[in-house]
């Protein structure tokens, strides 16, 4: 015959081991959920390297079409305009002419953190095609403006004698912007480099 006590204590037994199951239960899901915080972690830092890997390209390209731009003609003829008819090249105001002009809109647009302008050349590599790990959401693109007057003088350039002593050579800055989006579209990164060349203004090539 069972006594009163071993009852209790079975009773006691019960209620013990559902405590400790529902605290081993508690355990795990609060372990799981860490993981699964840190995989979006890990996912979104990785997006953002790929990200920023595109725009640095971006950047790159753009630098490389400058580059390009001055080995075949006198850079002192390379002039940013408002809508970028001359070597899709943007002027950073909107009237260069005028210092107290507004920044150019179409420059401002392409730099804020979305993809609504259309402005942008695309970098010359799809990477879009990548693998899925590697993939970007859409092509890289870069715009390239001209440093107005605001840092370097009248006319976007500035005059200045060089070691000799012999004047007309002219300096002018090139601000080239790179956009990339990541591959889940959640990442937009923006990278910014200063482009300077030097040519005699006397000289044609």
């Amino acid at each position: 015959m069972i006594s009163t006590s071993m009852k209790k204590q079975q009773g006691a037994a019960l209620a013990v081991g559902l405590i400790l199951m529902l605290i081993i239960t508690l355990m795990g899901y609060t372990s799981m959920k860490g993981t699964m915080l840190q995989e979006k972690m890990a996912a979104g830092l990785h997006n953002y390297a790929l990200a920023q890997s595109g725009a640095n390209s971006a950047v790159r390209a753009g630098e490389i079409e400058l580059y390009k731009l001055v080995g075949l003609t006198n850079a002192v003829d390379i002039k940013g305009t408002p809508q970028g008819e001359l070597f899709n090249i943007y002027s950073q105001l909107e009237d260069p002419d005028d210092e107290t002009s507004d920044l150019n809109p179409i420059v401002q647009t392409f730099k804020e953190r979305n993809w609504v302008s259309q402005r942008g050349k695309d970098h010359p590599d799809d990477f879009s095609l990548a693998s899925f790990n590697g993939a970007l959401n859409k092509q890289p693109q870069y715009i390239i403006e001209q440093i107005s007057d605001i840092a370097f003088g009248a006319e976007n350039s500035q005059e200045f004698d060089n070691a000799a002593g012999s004047d007309g050579n002219v300096q002018k800055a090139f601000l080239v912007t790179g956009k990339s989006e990541s591959g889940d579209g959640k990442t937009i990164v923006l990278n910014q480099s200063m482009f300077t060349v030097v040519v005699d203004s006397s000289s044609s090539n």
